[in-house]
């Protein structure tokens, strides 16, 4: 079954599935599950390089820069994690994220959206692309 999109590009997935897409220049990544067990899912991707050094501020809350050393903030884990929770945030919430707007805990494998009191469960893989994934339980 083809799946289509909105208008503004999300995906429209069959009853009973959520799902999400991600992709960059040379690869792309999905993620599907049952309702039944997950109640949303986003996933993201992007190459295993350093992020632009201007970025780490924009992205990393204040909070994130005291937990990590600047090698981590270097890395584009937390982008990922965060692009991951924006897309699965938005489907329950119709609401946008600003980076600023989730504080992603690596060791404990949780992102926080203090906005809407929401925690998401997060997976992190890396080897030659970092891939993100943020999903909540049904």
């Amino acid at each position: 079954m083809p799946i289509l999109k909105t208008r503004s590009g999300i995906p429209t997935w069959p009853a009973g599935i959520v799902g999400s897409l991600a992709h960059h220049d040379t690869v792309a990544a999905a993620t599907i599950a049952g309702k039944k067990r997950i109640a949303t899912v986003g996933i993201d991707i992007e190459p295993n390089e350093l992020l632009p050094e201007n970025l780490i501020e924009l992205i990393a809350t204040p909070r994130e820069q005291r937990m990590y050393d600047l090698r981590m903030l270097q890395r584009r884990d937390l982008f990922v994690l965060k692009e991951a929770v924006y897309k699965a945030y938005f489907p329950l919430y119709n609401d946008f994220l600003e980076f600023q707007d989730v504080e992603i805990d690596i060791r404990a494998r949780s992102g926080y959206v203090q906005k809407a009191n929401c925690t998401f469960f997060l997976e992190l893989l890396i080897s030659k692309n970092v891939i993100g994934l943020a999903y909540l339980r049904s």
